[in-house]
């Protein structure tokens, strides 16, 4: 592919143009297909695996945090792969080595950062829904970078029940998401990753 489709095709994502991005998938999804299927797949883990990849890119691209050294389609055949090679850890099925194609090492490390900062983003929005109206108003506030007086102002809340507000909305959240499966898992994969 030359550099000027490169191209297009990124400000074809960038733009989110609905036919760049379905020409990119219907052109890439065989290989990913094929992938796949050879490796304990279903047609159906196929379409998800690369879905993911495909939004994942263009989240990063829409972001312009996507930094590439390879072109968009080996970007997203190693984010579905990885995806994959993810998947069948959790269900406890490998991949033999040298049947994974060749992607260098800091792509790789890049793609799991990026995988595994999803995860944890899905876990977190899963469950700041679940906490009331009070405490998600009050949390945004502070995400969003605003002090602990401005909060309490914003919130007609004394300072000191603002902290202990916040302090609490917090911690039940964190309990929340600490007693979700997937965060057990994403946080042995973490101390995993570490240890290699």
């Amino acid at each position: 592919m030359n550099d000027n489709t490169e191209n297009d095709i990124l400000r074809g994502f960038s733009s989110g143009n609905d036919k760049v991005i379905e020409l990119f998938y219907q052109t890439h999804f065989p290989r990913v297909r094929s992938y796949i299927l050879r490796n304990s797949g279903t047609e159906a883990d196929a379409k998800d695996v690369f879905q993911d990849a495909i939004i994942l890119a263009y989240q990063k691209i829409r972001l312009e945090t996507l930094r590439l050294d390879c072109s968009l389609a080996t970007y997203t055949f190693a984010v579905s792969r990885n995806i994959w090679m993810n998947t069948l850890r959790k269900r406890k099925k490998m991949i033999p080595k040298d049947q994974l194609p060749e992607i260098s090492d800091a792509l790789n490390a890049s793609i799991l950062e990026d995988i595994y900062a999803r995860e944890k983003q899905y876990l977190y929005q899963k469950y700041f829904l679940h906490l009331g109206e009070t405490c998600q108003r009050l949390l945004r506030y502070f995400f969003r970078g605003k002090n602990m007086q401005e909060i309490s102002e914003l919130m007609q809340y004394t300072l000191g029940y603002t902290r202990k507000k916040k302090f609490e909305c917090k911690e039940k959240l964190m309990g929340m998401i600490e007693t979700d499966p997937a965060f057990r898992e994403l946080k042995d994969e973490s101390i995993h990753k570490k240890d290699s």
